[in-house]
């Protein structure tokens, strides 16, 4: 089921001394530069919700980048660490003018030229002067509004954005 999207992924099932259940744990390369939530739903859009249910329910999800510690991962940022940053970090992107130069590099096509991940935002932002802290916390207050690349955070958090904050960029 994984092997077509997730070349080199090795999955362990064991009980969890920490949770005290089971644990599945999928180790793929490609996890080492994504966010929790982003290599969450890259293998939710795999993995059939009905398997997930019937064959792992109340399992522990764990994806690991290789060499990865647990407690490394842990740690890592999730969307809700930036909430109560969310509406600075989106006047910083209005002002940046990042989305209008977000749908500029997508073209007229935007669901056509999407990657399916956060590429072009992070390029984008990275022209625009953004530190890596400031890419990491556009890519979760977009994660906050269920988008997970380029063509959903200007489609969808964008308008969403947009509507919460106003006034405030």
């Amino acid at each position: 089921m994984l092997a077509g999207s997730f070349a080199d992924m090795v999955v362990e099932v064991s009980p969890s001394e920490r949770w005290k259940r089971m644990c599945v744990t999928f180790r793929w390369p490609g996890f080492a530069e994504l966010l929790p939530e982003e290599r969450f739903h890259r293998l939710a859009a795999v993995v059939p919700e009905s398997y997930r249910q019937t064959q792992l329910g109340g399992f522990v999800w764990l994806e690991l980048a290789p060499g990865e510690s647990l407690d490394a991962f842990l740690a890592l940022p999730r969307s809700e660490d930036v909430a109560s940053r969310e509406a600075s970090v989106y006047a910083a992107l209005v002002r940046a003018g990042f989305f209008p130069a977000l749908g500029k590099a997508l073209g007229p096509s935007p669901e056509k030229s999407c990657a399916r991940g956060f590429e072009k935002t992070a390029s984008v932002l990275e022209r625009k002067k953004f530190a890596p802290a400031g890419i990491r916390d556009a890519k979760l207050i977009f994660i906050r509004h269920g988008s997970y690349c380029d063509c959903q955070a200007l489609l969808v958090a964008q308008p969403a954005l947009a509507q919460q904050h106003a006034g405030a960029a």
